[in-house]
């Protein structure tokens, strides 16, 4: 499928099924965060509380209270009547309620008396300030416009009872604290609960993506299988992946399997045809038939270890568990190690010792135990070093003073086949299969091998065994 397909597609399933996609949910989710907020601040603006804002008047709300102010300055004057008279009078209690603050508290006058809640004193600060708007929880005041009568200096105001302050100035009203506190929890909430639905399923994808690269070809990533965005499309496709890699690399394991159990007969064979061969043949020639011979019994060496890292990896290997001695295990061991080392003028040092009994297949653990010292031994320029310790499970670390392992590759070590360099598969003769036999077997019993570098040089391979029977 072309690239110019693929996008096409895209672009229809968008506009298909926009909430599909990531791009559409973190928009979405982004304007709920921002709504959300504003309808908690709505919700809890509603909330009682004794602050006053005020905003410059001006316009026609303005010129009208002036006109009402020289309107009542003028009936007092002309008409020599009380400011009682005059603010009760038809004309003026039809209107809003009309309120005359006065520097005496007690000679302050309103057109008619105002509900309890509506607390008029909140104003007193505002007599010497040019006309305002003034918002508070209960009411809303224009004024105030200076009157002088002869009963002293007034301050009109004209008070709305019954109009809520609009929403910004609701919000103004609130206390600083209980703004930040709404805002706070509102996004924190969301963002919360929108991250947690994001990150979910890419967790899930890195858990199980370590998992593979750890060697568990069953791991897959717990994708909700309805979820439609790109993670769950992208947690699909990582589970498919693994799927076929799994078959590939099972499919690659039987393949070696089945070819090195195919060769067995023919080598079988092949040693028969060259031991008749040897009978036959003057001494002269024996040498040609002997290094037949030699190089048949390594093929058939390799062929063994093969399959034995095929059924272990398979964990297809039958194990023959009983209770061992440790120590009689790696004494075993030893003495063919002591005799190797001294071929190469070479010094084992063993430290340590283990009189513990292992639920183990004493064979498996042989074998893992002398491939990991036969490989110290073959790299070590002096000396090998064997350490045995007990304490929450069993270790025995082996290392060398060789020339160690470039840290990239101390992970595909254990690999079958894995070599360094060409040069060392030249020198050495090794197959490349002793550690991959050792881990596997050591792993067969819950255990662990680890490798690792050490100081100035040389590699330390180190064994971990659970006590007790292993599973």
């Amino acid at each position: 499928m072309s690239l110019s397909k693929v996008s096409n597609k895209t672009l229809f399933s968008w506009l298909k099924h926009p909430q599909h996609f990531l791009f559409f949910k973190i928009f979405a989710w982004f304007w709920l965060t921002i709504i959300g907020t504003i309808t908690a601040l709505v919700f809890l603006s509603n909330i009682a509380t004794n602050q006053v804002s005020y905003e410059k008047l001006h316009g026609p709300m303005q010129k009208n209270l002036q006109y009402t102010a020289k309107g009542i300055e003028r009936m007092v004057l002309k008409h020599n009547k009380s400011i009682a008279e005059i603010l009760t009078h038809p004309r003026l209690a039809k209107q809003k309620l009309l309120y005359l603050n006065s520097d005496q508290p007690d000679h302050s006058l309103s057109s008619r008396v105002p509900s309890s809640e509506i607390d008029l004193s909140l104003l007193n600060f505002t007599k010497n300030m040019p006309p305002q708007i003034i918002f508070t929880e209960y009411y809303q005041a224009f004024g105030p416009i200076k009157i002088n009568l002869p009963e002293g200096k007034f301050y009109l105001y004209e008070i709305d009872e019954n109009h809520q302050p609009p929403f910004f100035i609701r919000l103004k009203l609130m206390p600083v604290w209980l703004k930040v506190i709404i805002a706070l929890l509102a996004s924190l909430t969301l963002s919360f609960i929108f991250s947690r639905n994001l990150i979910a399923p890419i967790n899930h994808l890195k858990q199980a993506a370590i998992k593979l690269s750890d060697g568990d070809l069953t791991a897959r990533a717990e994708i909700d299988p309805n979820r439609q965005d790109e993670l769950g499309v992208l947690g699909r496709d990582f589970n498919s992946m693994a799927t076929q890699l799994e078959q590939l690399i099972s499919a690659q394991k039987r393949l070696l399997a089945d070819i090195s159990h195919e060769l067995r007969s023919p080598l079988t064979r092949l040693k028969m045809a060259t031991g008749l061969a040897q009978m036959q043949t003057p001494e002269e020639n024996q040498t040609y038939l002997l290094r037949i011979e030699k190089e048949a019994n390594q093929l058939d060496k390799m062929i063994a270890d093969v399959l034995q890292v095929s059924r272990l990896e398979a964990k297809s290997q039958a194990l023959s568990l009983h209770q061992q001695s440790l120590q009689i295990i790696i004494d075993h061991v030893l003495n063919d190690a002591q005799f190797e080392a001294k071929q190469t003028n070479k010094q084992l040092i063993i430290n340590g010792q283990l009189n513990v009994d292992i639920y183990c297949d004493e064979s498996l653990i042989a074998s893992a135990l002398e491939n990991v010292l036969r490989n110290a031994i073959k790299y070590a320029e002096q000396t090998i070093t064997l350490t045995l310790s007990l304490s929450d499970a069993i270790y025995i670390e082996i290392s060398d003073d060789g020339p160690g392992v470039e840290p990239q590759n101390l992970a595909k070590l254990c690999e079958p086949f894995f070599r360094q360099s060409d040069a060392r598969d030249r020198t050495s003769g090794g197959t490349g299969l002793g550690l991959a036999i050792a881990k596997n077997a050591i792993v067969a019993h819950s255990g662990s091998l680890t490798l690792h570098n050490k100081q100035p040089s040389g590699l330390c391979v180190r064994i971990a065994l659970p006590l007790g029977k292993q599973q």
